[in-house]
C-alpha cells in the first residue's frame, strides 16, 4: 500500500507522462505540486517507487516512467465511474440522433466516435446471439436452378448464402417451401434445427441443411461483424509510429484477426474492464493498453466495444467513451429485441 505522498507523486508522475510520453524529472512533478513538495522529496519518493516497481528509470538521474504497475494504480485511483464531461456527452448523443436507424450504422458510427474521443484504434462488433435462434427464412428466385437463402436472426441479423438445385425452380415452389420451414423451425437455434425431424421434399431438405450451415457459421467468432476505426490514429503515437509492432498490428487489422486476439479472456461485464499491458493475455498486445465493455444482454444478444491504444492513454476519456456508448448501444439492442418479440 502506498503512502499519502507516494501515491500523490505517482499519479502526478502519470498524468504529466500522458501528456508528454518523455519521462518525467523529479522537479516537474515539484512545480505540478506548487511546491508542496521539495524536489529533494520527490526525489526519494521516485527512488522508493521505482524499488516498489511503480515506475522505471533508466538511470538515478533520469525521469520516470509508469510501469504497468504504475498504470495500474493510476486507474484504480481514478472515479470509481470515470464519465464523458456533459456538454460531450450530449454532443455524442446529438450525432448519434442523426444516424441511420440501424445496427450495423450504430455500430460503425460509435468505432468512428470512439477512436475520435480517444485518439487510438476503436473496434465496435454488431449485436449477436451466443446461439442464435431464426426468425425467418426467405427464399429468392435468380434463375432456373438457383436462389438467394436469407435468414433472418432473432437478433436482427441477415445471413445469406447461394444455393443452387439439382433441377430448376420457381419462385412459387420457393415461397412453399420457405413457409413450411417457417413453421416448423421458426425461433430455434441451429442444435434445434438440426434435430428437429421433418418429412421433407428434397427441396426442403436442400434449404433446411443450407440453414444450418449458415447458423453454425454465425455461431463462430470468424464470421462476427465489426467494425474498426482509427488506425492512423493509434500508430501516429509516438509508440508505434514505426517498426515491427506497427507492421504486425496493420497485419491483424486487415486480415480481421485483431478481434480474437482482444476478447480472448474478456468478461462479460456491463462495466468497462481495463487491461494494461502484461495483464493482457495475448501477447502481443503487452506493449497496449485495451478497454472494452460488453453490451446488449449478457448470455443473450450481445456485443462489444473496445478502446486499443498505447499504455499511456488517457484512461477519463477513453472509460468514460467506452461506458457511454456501451450504453447506447445496449439501449438499441433492447429497443430491436422489443419490438421483435411484439
Amino acid at each position: 500500500m502506498l503512502s499519502e505522498r507516494a501515491a500523490t507523486v505517482l499519479n502526478v508522475l502519470v498524468d504529466e507522462y500522458l501528456q508528454s510520453a518523455t519521462p518525467v524529472a523529479s522537479d516537474e512533478i515539484a512545480r505540478s505540486l506548487d511546491q508542496k513538495i521539495s524536489s529533494a522529496t520527490v526525489r526519494n519518493t521516485m527512488a522508493q517507487l521505482t524499488e516498489d516497481g511503480y515506475i522505471s528509470r533508466p538511470h538515478v538521474s533520469s525521469g520516470g516512467v509508469p510501469s504497468d504497475m504504475g498504470y495500474r494504480y493510476y486507474v484504480e485511483s481514478l472515479p470509481e465511474t470515470p464519465q464523458l464531461p456533459m456538454e460531450l456527452r450530449e454532443s455524442v448523443d446529438r450525432d448519434l440522433a442523426q444516424t441511420e436507424p440501424d445496427i450495423g450504422a450504430w455500430s460503425k458510427r460509435c468505432a468512428a466516435i470512439l477512436s475520435k474521443l480517444t485518439e487510438n484504434l476503436a473496434i465496435v462488433t454488431a449485436p449477436r446471439a451466443q446461439f442464435p435462434r431464426l426468425k425467418r427464412i426467405q427464399l429468392v428466385f435468380l434463375q432456373e436452378s438457383t436462389a438467394l437463402l436469407v435468414l433472418v436472426l432473432e437478433e436482427a441479423r441477415l445471413l445469406r448464402k447461394l444455393l443452387p438445385f439439382g433441377s430448376r425452380v420457381d419462385q412459387a415452389q420457393l415461397d412453399l417451401a420457405a413457409s413450411r420451414l417457417n413453421d416448423s423451425l421458426g425461433g430455434l437455434n441451429r442444435s434445434q434445427m438440426q434435430s428437429n425431424r421433418l418429412e421433407l421434399n428434397p427441396l426442403e431438405e436442400q434449404v433446411k441443411e443450407g440453414s444450418v450451415s449458415l447458423m453454425r457459421d454465425a455461431e463462430t467468432t470468424e464470421g462476427q461483424e465489426h467494425y474498426t476505426d482509427g488506425l492512423r490514429l493509434l500508430l501516429s503515437q509516438p509508440e508505434f509510429s514505426r517498426g515491427e509492432l506497427a507492421r504486425n498490428l496493420v497485419q491483424l487489422v486487415e486480415e480481421r484477426v485483431l478481434l480474437e486476439k482482444v476478447l480472448n479472456g474478456a468478461p462479460e461485464s456491463e462495466n468497462p474492464a481495463v487491461f494494461i499491458g502484461s495483464e493482457n493475455r495475448d501477447e502481443f498486445l503487452n506493449p497496449f493498453g485495451v478497454i472494452l465493455c460488453q453490451y446488449g444482454v449478457p448470455q443473450g444478444v450481445s456485443g462489444t466495444i473496445c478502446v486499443i491504444g498505447p499504455k499511456r492513454m488517457g484512461y477519463v476519456a477513453a472509460i468514460g467513451g467506452v461506458r457511454h456508448l456501451s450504453a447506447f448501444m445496449s439501449q438499441m439492442v433492447d429497443g430491436i429485441q422489443s419490438k421483435s418479440t411484439e
